[in-house]
């Protein structure tokens, strides 16, 4: 899972924030003389996608689990909502990309409480689902900010989200927020106010239409102008890999597949075993991804009168390289209960 961050537009100069906004108005004013329908019709559309895209975040969905790590404080509450401004995924994608606000305190039926709230594409839950965005998230907030969520006991609320869902939102928008209230940055308009989509077409459709027209330009504007790049609102912070779990059919062994999209062996990984902890952690600083395992919530195999326990201290580790995932192999110690018999293990 990618963590982000949020920022507001970069700074240009007056000279290329000028060639930005009279390329916009050239190929607006072209397009107008020589297909009046297909203007009206780009920016009706414009208007439409716009109030979309700059639209803030939509609340989608709110979970209650119960918070191990907190010495006052046992419940935990997460605000899941939908932004089409973050990136839109794809049914190849390894992560999904999510921004996330830090944890507060809030108190809800007079009880303290800790709170997240993270924003995704809308797309994101369609195609891996919600039990996964949940599961990553859960991991995401142990890693950051040590915030240790039972995976077993949450429950969906009836209310799309907890708490005052308007400030939630201007919390999610701060970042792109002016900090100078009488600085008109033309790169804001251009980089927000039209999504990247809408500026390609109608880029697209204004060439089209220059070969056509029978208005030529002079020489020195034949030749389009190279276009700048519009400015990435969203910045990549660091990675929380997918994986997958199971227990061999003999119950000796807890594999662990990890994706690694793009690792090339498993020198590119580093493995930690944190006994004390009973924790593993798996970090790929070529890819900037981070995994961190608590073995206390990891499932354990299904054998009556027995306990188990995970020997992380033997611990092997294998990347394969066809499929680009790393597999951990944990075994599993076995432990008759006390006064039952060897047998029943």
């Amino acid at each position: 899972m990618d963590m982000l961050r949020l920022q507001s537009s970069s700074k240009s100069s007056p000279n290329e924030m000028m060639d930005k906004a009279k390329n916009v108005w050239n190929m607006l004013d072209e397009l107008a003389s020589s297909d009046p329908t297909a203007y009206k019709k780009f920016i009706e559309k414009t208007i439409r996608e716009g109030k979309e895209y700059m639209a803030p975040p939509t609340p989608c969905l709110a979970v209650r689990s119960v918070l191990h790590s907190h010495p006052n404080i046992k419940t935990f509450y997460l605000n899941i909502f939908t932004w089409l401004r973050l990136p839109t995924p794809t049914k190849t994608d390894e992560l999904t990309k999510m921004y996330s606000l830090s944890p507060t305190e809030i108190t809800h039926n007079d009880e303290q409480c800790i709170l997240v709230n993270i924003a995704v594409h809308p797309d994101v839950i369609k195609i891996i689902g919600r039990t996964q965005l949940i599961r990553s998230t859960f991991d995401l907030v142990a890693s950051q900010h040590k915030l240790l969520v039972d995976y077993n006991n949450y429950k969906y609320l009836d209310e799309t989200a907890l708490g005052d869902i308007e400030e939630i939102q201007r919390n999610f928008l701060k970042p792109l927020t002016k900090t100078k209230k009488n600085d008109e940055d033309i790169d804001e308009l251009l980089d927000s106010n039209l999504s990247p989509s809408l500026l390609k077409e109608l880029s697209s459709m204004a060439l089209s239409n220059q070969s056509t027209s029978s208005n030529k330009l002079p020489s020195s504007q034949q030749q389009p102008k190279k276009t700048k790049k519009p400015t990435v609102l969203i910045e990549e912070l660091w990675t929380i890999p997918t994986y997958t779990e199971e227990i061999t059919n003999n119950n000796s062994c807890l594999v662990i597949r990890i994706s690694l999209p793009e690792c090339e062996s498993v020198a590119d990984c580093d493995v930690t075993v944190l006994p004390t902890e009973e924790t593993i952690q798996v970090e790929c600083t070529k890819l900037r991804m981070h995994l961190k395992l608590d073995m206390k919530k990891r499932k354990k195999p299904n054998i009556s009168n027995c306990n188990s326990l995970y020997d992380i201290q033997r611990l092997t580790a294998k990347f394969v390289r066809k499929t680009q995932h790393l597999i951990l192999s944990i075994p599993i110690i076995v432990e008759q209960s006390t006064h039952e018999s060897k047998n029943n293990c």
